[in-house]
C-alpha cells in the first residue's frame, strides 16, 4: 500500500509539471507576441542587454560567463537545488576560424543530503587544431534501478551510491573538418545501499550491483567529422562520431568489455532561420559490462521524457529529429520527436521500439555565438515525462 501511495503521488507530479510546463509556455509566447508589438521598446531593451554581455563592436566581449540556478523534483530525492556556471571563451581573441570554447561546473543539492559535483567541458585550440574535452564529476547521490531490458517491468528499487568519473577525449585536426585522437574513461562507483523494494538489485546478477560496486578503467581511439558551421546551435552540416574504448584489468578495470559509440548530426537549413536537426546513435556494448556503463535510453540529449536508466541493456540506439523555428528576435520554439531501444546485442536493436516526443524553447544568451538557454519537456509511453533547464542545445 506505501509503495502504491508513492506511486499515484509520482504520477500526479508528473500531470502537474506537465500542466504548469504548458501554462507557463502558453502565457510565455503570449507576453513575446504582445512584446513583439512594441519594437521600438523591446529592440532598444534587447540592444541594451546584449551589449552588457557581448561588448559592441568597438569593445567586444571575448569572454562570457553565465550562472543559472534550477530547481526540480524526483520522489527519490524529493526537491533539489542546482547552480549551472558556464564560461565561454575563444583560445585566441577574435579570431573567427578558431571555434568558441565552453567549460562548465554543475552542482545539486538535494532535501535528502544528496550532493553532486561536475564540471566539463570542450575546449578547441588555436585554428581548431586540436579538439579536447574533458569531464570530473563526484557524485553522492540516489537513483532508480530497473532489472535491464527494453520489456521489463515497470518495478524499481531505489539505490544510494558514491561515484567517482573522470573522462578526457583529445583530438587531432589531421585534414580539413577530420580529426583522430584517443580517450580515456574512469567511472569508479562505491558505497551502495539499497532501499526496501519488491526487486532486489543486489540479486539480479549484473555487474556492479553488489554494495562494493564496480571500477571501470579504459582507453581507445577516436574518429570525427566535423564541418558544422557553428558548434553551439549549427544551421548546416554534420557531425559523424565513431569511438571506441577497451576496458581491461591492464588498465585497473575491474571487468573486462569493449565499448564502440557511433553518433552521427545533420543539419539542414530551412526558410529563413529555421533549422532541421537529426541524430542517430548507438552504444555497443560487448563482455562483462557493468550495469551503470550499459547503454540506456534517457537523458536530456536524446529520447528527452524517460528517466535515464529506466530501459537498459547492453547496446541502446536512439534516432530523433528536432525541427527549430525563429518566432521573434531572441526567441525560437522547437518540436522534436523519435524512438530507440536496448537489447542484448546489436540484433535486437530494430525491434520494441519506444517513441519520444516534446516541444521546448529557446532564448538566446549570446548571439553572437548562437548560445542559446534551453527549455524542454519531453514525453514517452506509460506517461512517462521530463522537463529540461540548461544551456546549449540538446544535439
Amino acid at each position: 500500500m506505501k509503495i502504491k501511495k508513492k506511486f499515484i503521488l509520482f504520477k500526479n507530479k508528473q500531470f502537474l509539471s506537465r500542466q504548469l510546463f504548458l501554462t507557463a509556455s502558453i502565457l510565455f509566447l503570449m507576453i513575446v507576441n504582445s512584446f513583439a508589438q512594441q519594437k521600438n521598446f523591446v529592440d532598444k531593451t534587447l540592444d541594451w542587454s546584449y551589449k552588457i554581455i557581448q561588448g559592441d563592436s568597438a569593445h567586444p566581449h571575448t569572454k562570457y560567463f553565465f550562472p543559472i540556478l534550477f530547481l526540480s523534483y524526483k520522489p527519490e530525492t524529493r526537491w533539489i537545488l542546482g547552480v549551472s556556471l558556464t564560461q565561454l571563451f575563444r583560445s585566441k581573441n577574435n579570431d573567427s576560424i578558431t571555434r568558441p570554447s565552453a567549460i562548465r561546473l554543475n552542482t545539486s543539492y538535494s532535501q535528502n543530503d544528496q550532493f553532486s559535483i561536475r564540471t566539463f567541458g570542450e575546449v578547441y585550440t588555436n585554428k581548431n587544431k586540436f579538439d579536447l574535452n574533458g569531464l570530473v564529476q563526484y557524485t553522492n547521490f540516489v537513483e532508480n534501478f530497473w532489472v535491464k531490458g527494453i520489456q521489463s517491468p515497470d518495478v524499481y528499487q531505489t539505490y544510494f551510491f558514491k561515484l567517482v568519473k573522470i573522462n578526457f577525449k583529445g583530438s587531432y585536426q589531421l585534414l580539413p573538418n577530420f580529426y583522430c585522437g584517443i580517450q580515456y574513461n574512469l567511472e569508479n562507483m562505491f558505497d551502495l545501499n539499497y532501499s526496501t523494494s519488491n526487486i532486489d538489485m543486489k540479486s539480479s546478477g549484473e555487474p556492479g550491483t553488489l554494495s562494493n560496486g564496480s571500477i571501470s578503467s579504459g582507453t581507445g581511439f577516436v574518429i570525427e567529422y566535423d564541418d558544422r558551421n557553428n558548434v553551439f546551435s549549427p544551421t548546416k552540416g554534420q557531425d559523424i562520431e565513431l569511438s571506441n574504448c577497451l576496458y581491461n584489468s591492464v588498465f585497473g578495470s575491474g571487468s573486462n568489455f569493449h565499448n564502440i559509440t557511433f553518433d552521427a548530426r545533420k543539419y539542414i537549413a530551412l526558410w529563413k532561420e529555421n533549422v532541421l536537426a537529426i541524430q542517430a546513435f548507438a552504444n555497443v556494448n560487448s563482455g562483462n559490462v557493468p550495469f551503470r556503463l550499459m547503454g540506456t535510453l534517457g537523458s536530456d540529449s536524446y529520447m528527452r521524457g524517460y528517466y535515464n536508466g529506466r530501459f537498459r541493456d547492453n547496446c541502446a540506439m536512439a534516432f530523433q529529429t528536432e525541427l527549430r523555428k525563429t518566432i521573434w528576435g531572441p526567441v525560437s520554439i522547437v518540436a522534436f520527436g523519435g524512438f530507440g531501444t536496448v537489447s542484448s546485442d546489436v540484433t535486437g536493436l530494430t525491434s520494441n521500439l519506444k517513441p519520444n516526443y516534446g516541444g521546448g524553447l529557446r532564448i538566446k544568451a549570446v548571439p553572437k555565438e548562437k548560445f542559446n538557454i534551453r527549455i524542454d519537456y519531453g514525453m514517452g509511453i506509460d506517461g512517462a515525462s521530463a522537463f529540461y533547464v540548461t544551456m546549449g542545445e540538446a544535439f
